[in-house]
């Protein structure tokens, strides 16, 4: 097995915590053929390529933000070294803090100067003159403070429904909002990256994915039972989809 090296870090500043889920920072030394999968997951992401990477086998840009997706992305850098940070986004981070809506990256890769400007590559150069993983949280987090601003009135309730799904695929959403459900599933899509039942879709797939690498001990029903799936067959048909391998196999280098 590779021998790659990650830390998890949240943002130390609190307000900066409902957006921005955590930051993951990978490293090796002297790995050729490493590869890292990025699974499909409710959470827009946004990738730090230290060294020169391929994204699904292409060469991508130093800093890249990759929307929500259905399907399995590999990410591998081109020598032996491995320097990359993946920062996951909350629910509604991406378009809070980018002012952008979420939908416009749906299932593409997209430069991040396209979304945060050249500030981004500033920073970038920034954190790469460090390898110290503190000293570049600090620096992730000087970059987002500012971007803080009174959210619209929508972004709370929607940053608390998107979490209450991730947590519960099968929450039931309140009636009593004083909004209709289907002004409330545009906005949703527009916010978050994709409709209500897709996003319910991926959270389970989250949550079962989890349970099969921390809970070794658990039965393939139980993880089913636990990750809200209807059924066994609906767990088995749904996982293989969205990784590509059936539950029982799914054994993946790095699940983070």
């Amino acid at each position: 097995m590779t021998n790659l090296s990650y830390e998890i870090k949240q943002p130390a500043r609190q307000e900066l915590r409902p957006y921005i889920n955590r930051c993951i920072h990978f490293s090796s030394l002297n790995e050729s053929g490493v590869q890292k999968s990025l699974w499909p997951e409710p959470n827009i992401v946004l990738l730090f390529n230290f060294t020169r990477t391929k994204l699904n086998k292409e060469i991508c840009s130093e800093v890249v933000v990759v929307g929500l997706h259905d399907a399995v992305y590999s990410i591998q850098p081109e020598g032996d070294e491995v320097d990359i940070i993946i920062l996951h986004f909350a629910g509604i981070g991406f378009s809070f803090l980018s002012k952008k809506n979420a939908i416009n990256i749906t299932g593409r890769t997209i430069n991040a100067k396209d979304v945060f400007g050249e500030a981004i590559t500033n920073l970038f150069d920034e954190m790469r003159l460090t390898n110290i993983i503190d000293e570049r949280q600090v620096m992730l987090d000087n970059f987002f403070l500012p971007l803080l601003e009174k959210p619209k009135a929508s972004f709370p309730y929607l940053g608390k429904l998107a979490g209450a799904l991730q947590s519960d695929p099968e929450f039931s959403i309140p009636q009593d909002t004083g909004i209709t459900y289907r002004h409330l599933s545009r906005i949703f899509k527009q916010r978050i990256g994709v409709n209500i039942k897709t996003f319910r879709r991926l959270c389970r797939f989250e949550i079962a994915k989890t349970l099969l690498i921390k809970e070794e001990g658990n039965s393939l029903t139980e993880i089913g039972y636990e990750s809200a799936y209807y059924d066994q067959a609906h767990f088995a048909k749904d996982f293989k989809k969205l990784s590509g391998l059936r539950a029982k196999y799914f054994e993946p280098l790095c699940f983070i």
